[in-house]
């Protein structure tokens, strides 16, 4: 097959199939119209891309605030396929945690400083909110394989900021965890009963606004009623890389902040 249709196999940019190719990781042969590679080839790439082996580009980004300050302009101007670009050309070698912890969070969080200095109106901040929401959901997807554990993630009863229980689920599936996303504002009672169903291990309760307290009531009252069922809770501020790692700490031993 041609390169171009071995790209769109695996799921990547033609320009990250042919950096591949260019480093001997996915063998090819030149022709007139290009690259041809076999079919086994690209299965069994994609085989460990599944198994999270395969390999990135070596992107080195030297300045996060200039790749951070693209994205804030884009998404308060609304151009959401200039946003998408920029995203596209970062994630061909930066994982999506990273993506997440150094480029869109420090977004989301400038369009807040705004809104609250009444310097851009509920509108755009929303338009803004939106646009990073469906950048990190066309990119979050469940792994293939086994899973590292099961979780259920979702926010405390009364928060309606869904966003960062979205990046929080972009992390945990990034480290191959089968995560069922539940978006925001459940009962309890609701969230423990779908992680019985689902055989979760782990809860992830993230807030943008909640008080530390309600936070902490919701998670105890998780604790209660299904035991052995660890419990994490993160607020604005906490950081993707903590949560992966207290995840994979819960798998040990039951977890509760």
């Amino acid at each position: 097959m041609q390169l171009r249709d071995a790209a769109d196999v695996l799921g990547v940019h033609y320009q990250t199939a042919y950096a591949w190719v260019r480093q001997g990781v996915l063998p090819a042969r030149k022709t007139g119209r290009g690259y041809d590679v076999s079919e086994s080839d690209v299965s069994a790439l994609a085989a460990r891309r599944a198994a999270g082996t395969a390999p990135r580009l070596d992107i080195r980004v030297r300045d996060w605030d200039a790749q951070a300050n693209r994205l804030h302009a884009a998404v308060m101007a609304g151009d959401e396929t200039q946003a998408r670009h920029l995203l596209d050309r970062l994630a061909r070698g930066v994982p999506l945690t990273e993506l997440c912890e150094r480029v869109i969070a420090p977004v989301l969080r400038r369009v807040g400083d705004e809104w609250a200095a009444g310097e851009v109106s509920i509108a755009a901040e929303h338009r803004a909110s939106a646009i990073c929401e469906r950048l990190i959901a066309a990119r979050t997807h469940q792994p293939q394989g086994r899973p590292r554990g099961i979780a259920v993630v979702t926010t405390p009863p009364g928060e309606r900021h869904g966003l960062p229980a979205l990046m929080a689920t972009a992390c945990l599936r990034e480290d191959h965890w089968l995560v069922h996303h539940l978006a925001s504002d459940l009962p309890v009672a609701e969230v423990t009963g779908l992680a019985r169903e689902a055989g979760a291990g782990l809860v992830v309760l993230s807030s943008a606004m909640t008080e530390a307290a309600s936070l902490a009531a919701a998670a105890a009252e998780i604790t209660r009623s299904a035991a052995g069922l660890a419990v994490l809770t993160g607020r604005s501020g906490d950081s993707l890389s903590q949560l992966r790692q207290l995840a994979r700490d819960s798998l040990a031993a039951p977890v509760e902040i």
